[in-house]
């Protein structure tokens, strides 16, 4: 998970493969420092299997510190780090501030909102030069609920009656790689997969023609504890040359431990390529 925000290679990958993807997600502001590993906790870790093999791709380990924050860890079936990504809900529990690397594409990517707006950054870690930062800002409309990464689980959770009683709800979503902001719709669906104790729902981009274009993501929940167990669909993480990826991502809530929450502890993919940057050490900001 969180899906939301990918590199802009790999998105551009799927776009020609898939049509235009849904949120591309992934990954994604502005922060100076990293959460305290010392105080943190495994919320949830996210196994990421081919949806046409069943061959596992990539985990990723959701930690919680004791503020509000959280930080994503990507490791491939190796172990090796391949992105990391810190989001802070001090403005908002569904509109936090994100900053997303990804170690096969080079990409920082960051996401921070105001109330009349968002700004979406971009650079590429072997770029040294402070200007290099591409930077745009835009306005979400106005009475429209703006959505941001992980944040759509806060969302979903507090409209869950709505949801299930199926009431269609939109939102607004940045895709930092593309510099907009898209419109998504979230219904109640019949679940793909066997299941009996999960609710399920279609998340698709809000326009008609581009619904042509992109396949729907399936988020599934446990249904009484109202808690993410699926996510079935493109993800934000690409393969290691660039190509997008579409995921059975499917989410356990286990006692772990907190080495899994280090990045010290980490070994970063292709670290070789990084020379300023030894394996288990990422850069603080863009």
């Amino acid at each position: 998970m969180y899906w939301f925000q990918a590199a802009d290679r790999a998105s551009k990958s799927v776009s020609r493969a898939h049509g235009i993807p849904l949120v591309a997600v992934a990954v994604l502001l502005i922060l100076s420092c990293r959460v305290d590993a010392a105080g943190t906790t495994v919320e949830s870790i996210g196994d990421a299997f081919d949806l046409n093999t069943d061959a596992l791709l990539y985990s990723e380990t959701h930690c919680v510190g004791s503020g509000l924050e959280r930080e994503v860890f990507y490791r491939d079936a190796e172990q090796q780090l391949i992105a990391h990504k810190i989001l802070r809900y001090e403005g908002s529990p569904t509109a936090p501030s994100v900053l997303s690397r990804n170690y096969y594409s080079r990409e920082v990517i960051s996401i921070e909102s105001a109330p009349l707006s968002i700004t979406m950054s971009t650079r590429n870690m072997a770029e040294s030069d402070p200007e290099a930062v591409e930077t745009v800002v835009v306005k979400p409309k106005p009475n429209m609920a703006v959505v941001i990464d992980a944040g759509f689980d806060n969302y979903v959770k507090s409209n869950w009656d709505k949801l299930v009683n199926s009431e269609s709800l939109k939102f607004q979503f940045p895709i930092a790689s593309r510099e907009i902001l898209v419109e998504l719709k979230i219904n109640l669906k019949d679940c793909s997969y066997k299941t009996k104790t999960e609710t399920c729902f279609s998340l698709e981009i809000d326009n008609w023609f581009l619904r042509l274009l992109s396949d729907p993501i399936e988020l599934g929940y446990d249904t009484s504890l109202r808690r993410l167990s699926r996510y079935r669909g493109l993800s934000n993480i690409g393969d290691g040359a660039g190509e997008g990826l579409v995921v059975d991502l499917r989410y356990r809530y286990p006692d772990t431990p907190t080495v899994a929450c280090n990045l010290a502890e980490s070994e970063l993919v292709g670290s070789e390529a990084f020379p300023d940057l030894p394996p288990g050490n990422a850069p603080s900001s863009l």
